[in-house]
């Protein structure tokens, strides 16, 4: 008979423990038991361990610790061979990816609105500017019939517009009674009320619309303005004055200068101007 079929089931399990310099506070805590549930496991008191069934399973995870063979020990226990309970340690559970925080998609959600926001907002200006931009200049330039009523005025003592520039057909616009006055008629003879003497004078650094409606609601000046010209508006007032690109523009009214900045919302100016 080998010295280990001498040797007891606790006796074996404590040699091998001590052999490997482990103490029994080591054992119960990596068994998860109690100090004296492994003092009787190796004294062989398995009856105060509770039933066969929890006993086997004790032995066996001790034996299995230890690196010993179980099986050789359970068959020399009593009780029926059933099925032992196993006693594992659990599973630490897995590690979150950084990727499924929920700070990042928030972070994340909020720079993508950063950048959408100021592309919507400008989107929808241009948007509203392509709204705003007036039909193609050649349907509403001005006949030149309504140039000719207007030459008596010009020799009464107005200034004449210059006759190459899209401003000298507005400047020419007069009101009916001032274009049928003689022209050799003496201005004192015939005063010409004081509202037909508002003029708006443009000057045009890039390419703007314009259009000016006076009191009664006349178009008086409706056209594409180029580049480097100016036109001179006379009119009763109010005028509805409607200005694209006014940041380009410069008017005066009656001689005095107006500031368009207030009016302008993105790059069309709309207001009224009364006497």
């Amino acid at each position: 008979m080998s010295e280990s079929e001498q040797l007891s089931i606790g006796q074996i399990l404590r040699e091998a423990r001590e052999t490997q310099g482990m103490t029994l506070d080591d054992a119960a805590a990596r068994l998860r038991l109690m100090h004296r549930q492994i003092e009787a496991i190796e004294s062989d008191e398995f009856g105060i361990l509770g039933q066969p069934v929890f006993a086997r399973g004790f032995v066996r995870n001790y034996a299995r610790l230890l690196g010993l063979a179980h099986e050789p020990l359970l068959a020399r226990m009593e009780g029926a061979p059933v099925e032992p309970v196993i006693v594992t340690q659990a599973e630490s559970p897995p590690k979150r990816s950084w990727l499924a925080s929920p700070w990042l998609i928030l972070l994340l959600l909020g720079a993508l609105a950063a950048v959408a926001v100021p592309m919507a907002l400008y989107w929808w200006l241009n948007g509203e500017e392509e709204a705003d931009a007036p039909p193609e200049p050649a349907a509403v330039q001005s006949a030149p019939a309504s140039v000719a009523p207007s030459q008596p005025e010009a020799q009464a003592g107005d200034t004449a517009p210059e006759p190459e520039a899209p401003a000298a057909q507005v400047a020419l616009v007069a009101s009916p009674a001032s274009a049928t006055a003689p022209a050799g008629a003496d201005e004192a003879a015939a005063p010409v009320p004081v509202a037909t003497r508002s003029v708006l004078h443009i000057e045009f650094g890039e390419e703007s619309w314009v259009e000016i409606k006076d009191a009664s609601g006349r178009m008086l000046h409706r056209q594409l303005n180029q580049p480097g010209t100016r036109v001179d508006i006379h009119g009763q007032p109010p005028f509805d004055v409607v200005i694209g690109n006014a940041a380009q523009a410069r008017m005066t009214y009656n001689g005095r200068p107006i500031d368009l900045k207030p009016f302008t919302e993105v790059t069309v100016a709309r207001f009224t101007l009364e006497e």
